[in-house]
């Protein structure tokens, strides 16, 4: 390596290296004795302070005393006589800017700089605000303004490294220390930094930082021709841009720029930020090339594919013909995108208040999506957002019917931030469902008397079969009745639902011994189901207040579906006891099929069928979940499902007493 004492006044100067470390877009300072006098600090720096180049030369507390308090002062000690420096990713900080007391946070580091006896002799300060990326990082799913916060950093940080100059300029002078000093801080520095010599771009200095960008050694390319000692940038630009750096005398500055480079044997495609500055001699002569190199590959990969992912959400938002909305609590603030605006009826504002959205809602739905939103927003939700309501526009003759998704986003105190979501419009859904139902509805009505008749008539047959008659016949008349009983649960699944649409639907609540009815369901069950073993687990007598018939509905429904998906001769088993203070849980669980974790979420839902290949031909309508789900919250009761996908379910229902 070569000394830098032996080098001529036009080779290398104090000026030319101090000029090239003030290049660097990273905030960067000096300090020297045990009370941390401020020796130098760039214009990056001084700014993250929020204080003049007065303060160098004075003790750190005394130029900043808001430091005081804070840590930054005792970990600089340890720097100081430990050796051992110190360096910490978004770190608070509490600092004074325009007069105004702010806390921010940085990366920053503190390199011991050692002399030949192994003792500091000053500490090299770089940092780096953190605030808006680390906002941003937290934030990136809630905002698209705040999405491209990231982009604004990125482009605050390049224009930093090109806009330093002057400061640097200003402060040159305030560095006495030696050349061998100067070397050395810029071979410890964080940003890449090498000087080329003359035309033929001789490698005199390479810092630790650069090399590792170039994956070369320093015996690799130290003294020797960048041409030679960097092949592999043969048919590339960098070659040219020193050569007319040299030529003009004119900087060349790149942003951005993608590049390959050397790595382990092979090559690899990186990004950088890079400055190629002219060195100057003291009679105007330009003598070599100061390069200063930033790799962002990281950062911008990672933002081209949040651009990416962004782009690729947008397109589906718009193929599914989506509205989606952003609702800010703590401002009132309310916006979406132009089909959310169009559906309610609002100029496109980047924000609207709530309550202007709230009054395009139909006024029977208004308050009940009132309660939804701040139910979700509350501290005991989940975060979760699901509601079907109607919009009514003035200028049109019937509502709109939308199905209103979100989910709650918090800050990184667990506070809420926001609620997001999506709106689509399931009028003709709904109005499918309704002619569904009407159908449904007096079809079940007509069967309802043929069936009823047939029964009886079954039931006549069986009574006038003598015992001794021919056992196939008996045989046949149950297997007629099972069926007709069967077809009479449709139908009168089919006609709660229209009841519960119509708010028809009644309880007939009285106390009763579940354990009663555990044993008579399991005396009945016996009858009917030969195929499968169902075992009742009762052993407490509990009393609840319910509708009896419909309870005992829900139970032989959920044992039938059970039946309906085990494989013959696997067992279900039926068993409840005590929860929570006056609750009562009743379990159903088979060696079935399984439930996959989707249609878990859907299954309750009017008109569900899983779609599973290993059901086969199995019938249903996907009415009996949902009318068990609709009769258990009429009760103030839920019930829930439990399945690893692959096989066996439990079904849960929770009644209060």
């Amino acid at each position: 390596m070569t000394n830098l004492k032996h080098l001529s006044t036009s080779q290398f100067s104090q000026g030319l290296i101090l000029k090239a470390l003030c290049d660097s877009s990273e905030p960067t300072a000096i300090y020297s004795e045990e009370n941390m006098i401020i020796r130098f600090a760039n214009k990056g720096m001084l700014e993250l302070w929020g204080k003049d180049a007065s303060i160098i030369g004075m003790p750190l507390l005394d130029a900043i005393p808001e430091l005081v308090g804070q840590a930054f002062f005792s970990l600089l000690q340890n720097v100081w006589f430990s050796g051992e420096s110190y360096s910490v990713k978004e770190a608070p900080a509490e600092l004074i800017k325009n007069g105004v007391r702010k806390i921010d946070y940085y990366d920053y580091t503190y390199k011991a700089l050692l002399n030949h006896d192994g003792k500091t002799w000053c500490i090299l300060n770089t940092a780096r605000e953190v605030t808006s990326e680390k906002e941003y990082l937290e934030m990136i799913s809630v905002k698209e303004k705040k999405e491209e916060a990231l982009n604004d950093a990125m482009a605050s940080t390049l224009k930093d490294l090109y806009s330093t100059n002057e400061s640097l300029r200003n402060s040159m002078n305030l560095l006495s220390e030696s050349r061998e000093h100067v070397k050395t801080i810029i071979e410890q520095a964080p940003v890449g930094i090498a000087m080329l010599r003359g035309k033929d771009h001789v490698i005199e200095i390479a810092n630790k930082a650069i090399l590792k960008i170039w994956g070369r050694r320093e015996s690799e390319v130290l003294n020797r021709p960048h041409r030679i000692a960097r092949p592999e940038l043969q048919g590339q630009k960098v070659f040219d841009w020193l050569d007319q750096v040299i030529i003009t005398g004119e900087r060349k500055t790149n942003y951005e720029f993608t590049v390959r480079l050397y790595h382990n044997g092979s090559l690899r495609d990186a990004i950088v930020n890079s400055i190629y500055q002219p060195i100057f001699s003291s009679d105007g002569e330009v003598t070599g090339v100061l390069i200063i190199l930033d790799e962002i590959t990281n950062e911008v990969t990672a933002r081209r594919k949040n651009e990416k992912d962004q782009h690729m959400l947008a397109m589906a938002i718009e193929a599914g013909e989506l509205a989606t909305f952003y609702y800010e609590p703590a401002t009132n603030l309310f916006s979406g995108n132009l089909l959310l605006h169009t559906w309610f009826g609002l100029k496109h504002l980047d924000h609207i208040d709530l309550s202007t959205a709230l009054a395009v809602i139909v006024e029977e739905d208004r308050a009940r999506v009132t309660e939804a939103i701040m139910s979700s927003l509350s501290k005991d939700s989940d975060g979760n957002y699901a509601i079907d309501y109607r919009i009514q526009l003035p200028h049109e003759s019937t509502p709109r019917m939308v199905q209103a998704l979100g989910k709650v986003l918090y800050d990184q105190d667990g506070q809420v931030a926001s609620l997001n979501g999506t709106l689509r419009d399931i009028t003709k859904q709904k109005k499918d469902e309704q002619l569904k139902d009407d159908f449904i509805g007096m079809v079940s009505h007509e069967l309802k008397t043929p069936l009823t008749s047939l029964s009886a008539y079954l039931q006549l047959l069986q009574r006038d079969i003598a015992p001794s008659a021919d056992l196939s016949m008996q045989t046949k008349v149950e297997r007629s009745l099972r069926q007709v009983q069967y077809m009479n649960t449709l139908i009168n699944g089919f006609l709660n639902i229209s009841r519960l649409d119509s708010g028809k639907m009644v309880l007939d609540k009285s106390y009763f011994n579940l354990g009663t009815l555990f044993s008579e369901l399991e005396v009945e069950l016996s009858n009917v189901y030969h195929s499968h073993l169902v075992v009742f687990k009762y052993e407490e007598s509990i009393e609840i207040l319910a509708d009896r018939e419909k309870i005992s509905q829900v139970i032989y429904n959920l044992i039938g579906n059970a039946i309906k998906y085990s494989p013959a001769g696997s067992t279900i088993h039926v068993i409840y006891n005590h929860v929570y203070p006056r609750m009562v849980e009743i379990k159903v669980s088979d060696e079935g099929m399984g439930i996959s974790e989707q249609d878990q979420q859907q299954i309750f839902e009017r008109y569900y069928r899983v779609k599973n290949n290993k059901m086969g031909s199995i019938a249903g309508f996907g009415i009996g979940l949902y009318l068990c789900k609709e009769i258990l919250e009429l009760h103030s009761g839920a019930i829930s499902v439990e399945s690893n996908g692959v096989k066996g379910s439990c079904f849960k229902i929770v009644l209060p007493l």
